[in-house]
């Protein structure tokens, strides 16, 4: 199978829900006329990164109003679609959530695993968000769609290759990874998606924050990664199409799950997979973190 993969890299109104709406909308429309069958946009691309306090106010459930109106989108257009938002889980409490829309409404939710707390620039100055205002997320579902099987993770996340290796190993055909990775962050996230898709023999969309919002400047770069080099049969996870850096754009790329299969043979990670390298590290970290 074959499908379109839409890379919306957006910067989002602070705390804008209703104008954030319109630029997506807009964006999934543009997305449609290039037959995308999917469009990704990044984290906290409803809300946001730097609503401070205001993530209580504009958080919603899921499904939701805003979760409504994309799905309305995508079913006059029968696409699917991955947003980043706020969500409202009990009374005082909110995750940051990857949510992924389908034609018949909302299919399933990933709320970010790994809350960071470290600096968002390289002098050190403010830290993101996370910790204070999130409740980190627990489980790690893959959601089956008629385009896939799909896996997502939030930005920090994809830090932890343990995390995408589950959900491939669980069956994901794509990773999906969203993130809001300011600029100091490049020279850190474009190798680590990549190797999250060589490492796994495995498609993963990911799609970034671009621009500035709230003081943070967003280095963009969305791009689709496939499992390895269709011609010479050897990793290297190549780069299938890429948005330009800090701008707003629109990107849509071909993925082929035929490609994985055709691969894998040749570069047989997951074949030589040991469990006992996992109950070590379960191990070790028991030992020295504990």
């Amino acid at each position: 199978m074959k499908i379109n993969v839409a890379l919306a890299q957006v910067t989002p109104a602070t705390a804008d829900i209703e104008a954030n709406l319109a630029t997506m909308t807009a964006f999934i429309r543009r997305a449609a006329e290039q037959r995308a069958d999917l469009v990704v946009f990044p984290e906290l691309s409803l809300s946001g990164y730097a609503c401070g306090d205001r993530f209580f106010d504009v958080a919603e459930e899921v499904p939701g109003p805003a979760t409504d109106r994309i799905a309305a989108v995508a079913n006059e257009l029968g696409q699917h679609v991955v947003i980043g938002m706020p969500e409202r889980g009990l009374a005082g409490v909110i995750y940051n959530a990857a949510v992924l829309i389908g034609p018949n409404g909302h299919i399933g939710t990933w709320r970010k695993h790994t809350l960071p707390g470290h600096a968002t620039d390289e002098g050190g100055a403010g830290a993101f968000p996370d910790r204070r205002f999130f409740r980190a997320g627990t489980r790690s579902p893959i959601f089956d769609t008629p385009i896939g099987r799909i896996g997502l993770l939030v930005c920090y996340d994809i830090f932890y290759p343990e995390l995408a290796r589950l959900l491939v190993l669980k069956g994901a055909d794509l990773l999906v990874g969203i993130s809001g990775s300011p600029a100091f962050e490049r020279p850190i996230f474009e190798p680590l998606v990549q190797a999250r898709a060589m490492e796994n023999t495995v498609w993963f969309a990911y799609c970034n924050l671009a621009g500035d919002e709230g003081g943070t400047h967003y280095w963009g770069g969305s791009r689709l990664i496939g499992p390895g080099d269709r011609e010479t049969k050897v990793p290297g996870a190549p780069v299938v199409s890429q948005a330009p850096y800090d701008v707003e754009a629109l990107v849509v790329g071909e993925v082929d799950y035929a490609q994985t299969h055709r691969f894998r043979p040749f570069f047989p990670v997951l074949r030589d997979l040991r469990a006992d390298m996992y109950e070590q590290l379960r191990d070790a970290i028991d030992e020295r973190l504990d």
